[in-house]
């Protein structure tokens, strides 16, 4: 899934034309942090999966954004004129998610890609 590959991809290099492609005026540090938000929900997604699996109770659930930070009018900012976000992604009244028309076997793919292939350092 491209949108998915363009994430990771930036993550491991850092370079923002892998995300960005109009001219909106975006920080590194925001953009990080948006990436890393959006990686780490995906991820949960995943462990969440696994729990519905095993039977428990609980559900899969959007990524809540906050516009009052910066991260969050980013996001807002890369869905609405970004069509790597736009296709996949959608945000409204706060709630970051997949899009409707983005099937279900895509969005397992993309959760089951960012739990291989994320794995960021813990730093002690």
């Amino acid at each position: 899934m491209k949108t998915i590959d363009a994430l990771l991809d930036y993550w491991k290099y850092r370079d923002k034309s892998i995300l960005i492609t109009t001219d909106l005026d975006i920080s590194i540090d925001d953009l990080n942090v948006v990436v890393i938000k959006i990686l780490s929900w995906l991820k949960l997604q995943y462990q969440r999966s696994s729990w519905i699996a095993e039977g428990r109770k609980t559900a899969l659930k959007p990524l809540m954004v906050n516009t009052d930070y910066s991260w969050g009018t980013v996001l807002q900012k890369l869905v609405e004129n970004e069509s790597l976000f736009s296709d996949i992604f959608l945000l409204n009244d706060g709630k970051f998610d997949f899009s409707d028309t983005l099937s279900e076997d895509d969005k397992q793919a993309a959760i089951e890609k960012v739990n291989q292939c994320y794995n960021p350092q813990i730093h002690i």
